[in-house]
């Protein structure tokens, strides 16, 4: 076994795939890496529009959030995540900034 040749490493756990944000919506969407998703519903509770939820998992016992297509992208559940399991997603399919997620959290929490 050639341990040199790099076309024999499979990675064990595929990421969760993007999608892009569809709808007449030009902000970006929440989307759940399950890997890091811990299913502790802090997305839940912090969702001002109840729509995320947890739903049953083989990744872990307490299961895993899951956004349907309600979300406006307020960027409130990925700032709230302690995990970093929530990131936003531009409709061209390219993740949000984080400079710009810092920008927000110390807007929503009055700092300036």
């Amino acid at each position: 076994m050639n341990m040199g040749n790099d076309e024999n490493i499979v990675a064990t756990v595929a990421p969760s795939p993007l999608k892009k944000v569809t709808g007449a919506s030009k902000r970006a969407a929440a989307r759940i890496i399950n890997e890091l998703c811990t299913g502790c519903g802090i997305c839940v509770k912090t969702c001002p529009l109840n729509c995320i939820r947890i739903v049953e998992s083989e990744l872990n016992f307490t299961g895993i959030a899951e956004v349907d297509e309600r979300c406006t992208g307020c960027n409130i559940c990925a700032i709230d995540c302690p995990w970093t399991g929530v990131e936003m997603i531009n409709p061209d399919g390219s993740r949000k900034d984080e400079a710009e997620y810092e920008r927000q959290l110390k807007k929503l929490r009055g700092y300036h």
